[in-house]
């Protein structure tokens, strides 16, 4: 657990106009989660009709995505002005890891080896939002990066908990692993919901970089983290049905 910050140094005010910010984005890019949620990908899971070699074709993919996530994680630190942030950026880039242990359980139920997934190619329709992720390390500020992050996480949450239960209904998963802990769906059930604390120690990096020049830019990049998460999920679909 990342630990509570002391934010005195930032002023009120500009947490209040962070939290603001965060606040009116979410509002207005619920869409793109209701999109995913009911998008044909996590509807013809939740039915039963999507292939199950598309289904590993997803998560194919979804491994060459975190391993690409997680180097991105690793730069944000670099980019860290402060302690404070350093420590923010360690933490996402750890808990990336335990993404990445959670998708071996899901993959090792599907009969899929680490050697084919490290041997494996992505399909590039699959990696829009991570390789904009990429594009933020090298170009964004950690406050758009944390912007970023925290908008793009309710889309991914609301496609996870829906394949989740569809793979659990109609596909065999949702059963006990090595771990006595989790499920073979924990990197779906894990991370469906994000924390308070996480959101909380976004917002103080969010602030630290907004300001009336940079408002507009912050919110640009947020909208297209969720536009190109909200791409991916479709490409999942049309990329899957073709991969047969």
């Amino acid at each position: 657990m990342v630990k509570n910050w002391d934010n005195n140094q930032i002023p009120e005010s500009k947490l209040n106009e962070a939290r603001n910010l965060v606040e009116e984005l979410t509002n207005s890019l619920k869409p793109f989660a209701q999109e995913v949620e009911d998008g044909d990908y996590a509807n013809s899971v939740l039915d039963g009709v999507f292939p199950i070699d598309g289904i590993k074709f997803v998560r194919f993919n979804h491994y060459h995505l975190l391993m690409n996530d997680s180097a991105n994680l690793n730069y944000y630190v670099t980019k860290a002005r402060s302690e404070l942030e350093m420590e923010f950026f360690h933490y996402m880039a750890a808990e990336e890891m335990n993404h990445v242990n959670g998708l071996f359980l899901l993959t090792d139920a599907m009969g899929i080896s680490r050697k084919e997934l490290m041997s494996s190619y992505p399909n590039s329709m699959c990696l829009f939002r991570t390789n904009y992720f990429s594009r933020l390390a090298l170009y964004g500020t950690p406050g758009e990066i944390a912007l970023g992050i925290l908008l793009n996480f309710p889309v991914w949450a609301a496609g996870a908990r829906a394949l989740s239960k569809g793979l659990k209904k109609n596909y065999g998963f949702g059963k006990s692993t090595t771990d006595p802990d989790k499920l073979d769906t924990d990197v779906l059930d894990r991370f469906s919901k994000a924390t308070r604390g996480f959101q909380i120690q976004a917002i103080d990096i969010i602030a630290a970089d907004l300001n009336e020049e940079t408002e507009e830019s912050m919110a640009h990049v947020g909208n297209l983290a969720v536009d190109y998460e909200t791409l991916v999920w479709k490409n999942y679909y049309i990329q899957g049905i073709q991969s047969q």
